[in-house]
C-alpha cells in the first residue's frame, strides 16, 4: 500500500488537496488506501495527548465548554454537504437484507418456512442484530489499534462481503450451504455494529446540516430496496438484482467517501469555502471515556432509554404486522370484511408510510434549536408518545390503522434519532464523542434484540387470540 501511496500520493498534501490527485484519476484500491494511510498519520490521537487535555471535570471546564460551544457554533454555519447521504445509503442497503430479501434468500436456498432448517435459518438472520450488539461496544476493544476512519473503511469492506454471498455463492454458483447464510448475515451485522456510530462521530466536524443528510441514509436506503426496488421485482426483473445493485453501489459509496470527504476530515473539517480547518476530530480511548462517565453519561441516559423504546416498536411490534396480514388479501377497513388489498400491495404502501415518518422526522428533528437540556427531553417525550402510539395503532388489526403506526412509529424513532444525535454533538465533550454515540447505540440495539424476540407475543396481542377470514391465519397463505 505504501509503495502505490509513494507513486500517486502525497502525504504532506493530504489535508488540502484531494486524495491521489497527480494529473490522472486515481484507482478505486489506490484512493481507498490513500485515505485510510492518511486517517492514520493525521487523525491518531495519542492516548497521553487526550489524558493530557483538560474535560469539564476539571478547573478549567468553563473554558472547555465555552470553546466547545465556539466550535459547535462554526460547525453550525458550515454548508450541507448532501452527497453523504449517498455513501450512507450505499452502506445501509446491505443492511435491508434483513427486510423482503432475507426471504428471498431463503426461497433460493431451497429452505422452506417450518422445520428445523428453517429454525436455523431464522437463527443465522439474527446475527445481524447480534453482531450489531456486540460490535457497537466491542469494536472499543477488538479494533482499538484502529483509529475511527480505518473502523469506516473496515466495515464497508466487511458489509461488501457480505452482501456478496447470496448474489454470488447462491444464486450465480448455485451453493445451498448453509454455512453462507451465518457468514453473510454475521458480517452484516459486525459490519453494521462498527459503521453506524463510528461513521456519525467521523463526520461530526462536517457540521449538523450535513449530519442531517447522513442519518437519513437509513430510510432511504429501506425506500430504495422495499418499495422501489421490490416494486420493479413485481413486474418480472430476478430478485438477485437487487442483490447485485446492493453490491455494486458499496464500493461506490466507499470512493465517494475516500475522495469527496476523507481530504476535509483528515484535516478536522471545512470552512464555508471549503477548505480544511485545523481542528482534529480526537477521540478519547475508551477507557478514558469511562473514567469521564460523570461529565457526559448520566445526561445520556434518558436518550439511551429513547432508543430502546423506538427500537423495541421498530424491531418487534411493526415486524408482528407481516405475520397478522399474512393472507393474499389485506382488509384496509374492518378485521371481518370490507374493502380489500392484495397483500403485496398493501405492504408497498406500509414501507412509503415507513419511509415518509422516518424520513421526513429526521430531517424535522433538526430543524429545532434544543439549546437547553430541558427541551431536549421534552422533545424525547414527543417521540416517545410517538413510537408508543404508532405501537397501539397496530392493535387495531386493519390495513389503514397499521400504515398509520407504521407512519408515526418511525416517526418517533426517526425524530428521537435526529434529536439524540444532534445532543451528543453539542453538549457531550468532542473527545468523548465517539463514547457517546457506542453508548447510545448499544442501548438501541438491545431494544432491538428484545423486541425481536416478542414478535409473537405482540403477534397475539393484535390479533386478540382470534384468527379472521383475512388476517391472523394460521400460517401463511401468500
Amino acid at each position: 500500500a505504501q509503495a502505490i501511496l509513494a507513486q500517486g500520493f502525497s502525504p504532506a498534501s493530504s489535508v488540502r488537496s484531494p486524495i491521489g490527485c497527480h494529473g490522472r484519476a486515481p484507482s478505486f484500491f489506490s484512493s481507498v488506501m490513500a485515505a485510510v494511510m492518511a486517517a492514520r498519520d493525521i487523525e491518531v490521537a495519542a492516548p497521553e495527548q487526550l489524558q493530557e487535555q483538560p474535560t469539564l471535570s476539571d478547573k478549567s471546564s468553563e473554558a472547555d465548554g465555552e470553546s466547545q460551544q465556539l466550535d459547535v457554533e462554526a460547525e453550525a454555519q458550515l454548508p450541507p454537504q448532501r452527497l453523504i447521504l449517498v455513501v450512507m445509503v450505499c452502506m445501509i442497503q446491505g443492511y435491508t437484507l434483513i427486510g423482503p430479501l432475507q426471504h428471498a434468500f431463503k426461497v433460493q436456498m431451497k429452505i422452506g418456512d417450518t422445520g428445523d432448517v428453517a429454525h436455523i435459518f431464522t437463527q443465522a438472520a439474527a446475527l445481524v442484530q447480534w453482531g450489531k450488539f456486540a460490535m457497537t461496544l466491542g469494536q472499543s476493544v477488538l479494533l482499538a489499534s484502529l483509529c475511527p476512519m480505518q473502523r469506516v473503511f473496515l466495515a464497508m469492506m466487511g458489509m461488501m462481503l457480505g452482501c456478496l454471498i447470496p448474489p454470488f455463492f447462491v444464486y450465480a454458483l448455485g451453493s445451498t450451504w448453509l454455512g453462507w447464510v451465518f457468514i453473510s448475515f454475521g458480517l452484516i451485522g459486525l459490519s453494521l455494529g462498527i459503521f453506524e456510530c463510528t461513521f456519525l462521530n467521523v463526520i461530526t466536524p462536517l457540521g449538523p446540516l450535513t449530519k442531517s443528510y447522513a442519518i437519513m441514509g437509513f430510510p432511504a436506503a429501506f425506500a430504495i430496496i422495499n418499495v422501489i426496488g421490490m416494486s420493479i421485482v413485481s413486474f418480472g426483473v430476478p430478485v438477485q438484482a437487487l442483490f447485485w445493485y446492493i453490491v455494486v453501489c458499496l464500493p461506490i459509496g466507499i470512493a465517494l467517501f475516500a475522495t469527496r470527504f476523507v481530504p476535509q476530515l483528515v484535516g478536522g473539517g471545512v470552512k464555508g469555502d471549503g477548505s480544511a480547518t485545523a481542528q482534529i476530530n480526537k477521540q478519547a480511548v475508551v477507557w478514558n471515556s469511562l473514567k469521564s462517565c460523570s461529565v457526559w453519561l448520566p445526561q445520556l441516559v434518558p436518550f439511551m432509554l429513547a432508543n430502546i423504546v423506538g427500537h423495541f416498536v421498530m424491531e418487534g411490534a411493526l415486524p408482528a404486522n407481516f405475520n397478522t396480514f399474512n393472507d393474499r388479501q389485506a382488509p384496509l377497513l374492518r378485521r371481518d370484511d370490507g374493502p380489500l388489498m392484495t397483500t403485496s400491495q398493501f405492504f408497498v404502501g406500509f414501507f412509503v408510510f415507513v419511509g415518509l415518518g422516518d424520513m421526513l422526522s429526521r430531517r424535522v428533528g433538526y430543524c429545532f434549536r434544543l439549546d437547553t437540556y430541558t427541551s431536549n427531553l421534552v422533545a424525547l417525550a414527543a417521540g416517545i408518545a410517538m413510537s408508543v402510539f404508532g405501537m397501539l395503532l397496530t392493535r387495531i388489526g386493519v390495513g389503514v390503522a397499521a400504515w398509520a403506526s407504521a407512519f408515526f412509529a418511525f416517526s418517533g424513532q426517526g425524530f428521537n434519532y435526529a434529536v439524540s444525535a444532534k445532543y451528543i454533538d453539542r453538549f457531550v465533550p468532542r473527545e468523548h464523542n465517539l463514547a457517546a454515540y457506542s453508548f447510545w447505540m448499544f442501548a438501541g440495539s438491545a431494544g432491538a434484540i428484545a423486541g425481536s424476540t416478542m414478535v409473537d407475543v405482540l403477534r397475539d396481542w393484535i390479533c386478540h387470540g382470534e384468527r379472521y377470514p383475512h388476517l391472523c391465519m394460521a400460517g401463511h397463505h401468500r
